[in-house]
């Protein structure tokens, strides 16, 4: 009887224990996204995130918008995009060369573009997320980020060098 409280006793504490050791924050695609997009300098107060022909996508972001963000969630087309004012474009379900010809030939306004899609991220979207292990990382393309002419603020280049790396 003693030995089966002990084993009582034992299992409690680590229940008890266990939340705080597993504490650790795991990133997902969306609380990536976010932190990535809470390095830029927007043009306008309430960004306007636009995900391209991706409609789940979209949605999924809105329900994991972080509670003190502010941020406009939009699907639309890729032939739309020339008539948005979107500050931030998702890619998911391009190849890079079509993230690319978008890029250079419908956008004509300040625009960050992260993929979800493009592993090489030599081409294409500014910000490349990619699953590493359990988590999510990324990559930054340092020509499209200049060409988005959207300021982010150079310690996230720090972030992504920290997790290639790690690989």
């Amino acid at each position: 009887m003693l030995h089966l409280h002990r084993k009582l006793l034992i299992w409690m504490c680590a229940a008890i224990i266990s939340p705080t050791i597993y504490a650790a924050p795991t990133s997902n695609i969306y609380s990536t996204s976010f932190a990535i997009l809470s390095y830029a300098k927007w043009p306008n107060p309430v960004p306007e995130i636009c995900v391209v022909n991706n409609p789940s996508f979209a949605q999924q972001l809105t329900n994991h918008l972080p509670a003190n963000a502010s941020y406009k969630i939009s699907n639309i087309q890729s032939q739309q995009i020339k008539n948005t004012n979107c500050t931030a474009l998702f890619f998911s379900t391009l190849s890079d060369q079509e993230e690319q010809h978008l890029l250079n030939t419908a956008v004509t306004f300040p625009a960050l573009s992260i993929s979800t899609n493009n592993n090489n991220c030599e081409i294409g979207s500014a910000f490349c997320l990619y699953k590493k292990g359990s988590n999510y990382a990324f990559k930054v393309n340092m020509e499209s980020l200049s060409q988005s002419k959207i300021h982010i603020d150079p310690r996230v280049l720090l972030l992504a060098k920290t997790a290639e790396s790690n690989q």
